[in-house]
């Protein structure tokens, strides 16, 4: 939603989208806000286990792992992933506590792709070697994004008196998910970016 690159962004900050998802996404906003006084909208990057159909991010990592295949990931593009059992659990928090309007419900870490598929691969015991360290720029066909996608999740504090569970406290336990029964796991249904991160 934002154009200037900035670091970890407030609920408050100017929106620009740079291209038509982000633009899609702000409408959605835009639009929920103005028809019900009371909605809540929530900004985030979350990871976790995808369906058997659509791998989520984490997935593509540790599937290219496993499988000894090398994976490139982003030095230059940052966010603040959260697992997304930690996104539901503060989004019911908001929710039961009759909150409205916008909030991040972010890790607290600013990280890189390439530093979030290090973390991956070192709390799953993968060979990290696999994973390429390359540049956004390397990149000129995709479609145009911000190199710096990180949220501040500070009013998400203050306002349930409450800190996230570090990031590498959500990998271990994604890392507990994993021995569970496929019925038993967290499941997502979100749409990768593309082939490189």
């Amino acid at each position: 939603l934002f154009s200037d690159n900035q670091k970890l962004v407030t609920e408050e900050a100017k929106t620009n989208p740079v291209n038509n998802y982000a633009k899609t996404k702000l409408l959605g906003e835009q639009r929920a806000l103005e028809n019900c006084k009371d909605a809540l909208v929530i900004r985030t990057n979350f990871f976790g286990w995808g369906t058997k159909y659509r791998q989520s991010f984490s997935d593509i990592i540790l599937n290219k792992l496993k499988n000894n295949e090398s994976v490139d990931l982003f030095s230059d593009v940052f966010f603040t992933p959260i697992l997304v059992d930690e996104l539901v659990k503060n989004t019911h928090h908001l929710i039961d506590s009759n909150n409205f309007g916008v909030f991040n419900i972010v890790s607290s870490e600013r990280i890189s792709k390439y530093e979030f598929g290090i973390k991956l691969a070192e709390c799953f015991n993968l060979d990290s070697g696999l994973i390429n360290e390359i540049s956004i720029n390397d990149k000129p066909n995709l479609v145009k994004r911000p190199k710096d996608m990180s949220l501040s999740n500070t009013k998400l504090c203050q306002t349930l008196d409450c800190e996230i569970a570090s990031l590498d406290e959500q990998l271990q336990i994604l890392k507990k998910q994993e021995d569970k029964s496929s019925t038993n796991q967290v499941v997502l249904d979100i749409i990768p970016y593309g082939k490189h991160y």
